[in-house]
């Protein structure tokens, strides 16, 4: 690997959610998921709407937002 693959991308983020597992109990004054589509797979991935990347629960893909 190199040096710049290594590296940790910068600001918020982590890795995406398959589903959004509380659609149906939305807790007032809890952060909003949005739904991106992985480039490389397809695969639906939820993430928080303040997150600058993520990485894909199924194929694991960086993906900048």
């Amino acid at each position: 690997m190199t040096e710049e693959t290594e590296k940790k991308p910068e600001g918020k983020g982590g890795a995406g959610e398959e589903k959004d597992e509380a659609a149906g109990a939305e807790v007032a004054g809890r952060s909003r998921k949005l739904l991106y589509t992985c480039f490389n797979d397809g695969a639906g991935n939820y993430v928080q709407a303040d997150w600058t990347w993520f990485s894909c629960w199924r194929c694991g893909s960086l993906t900048y937002v």
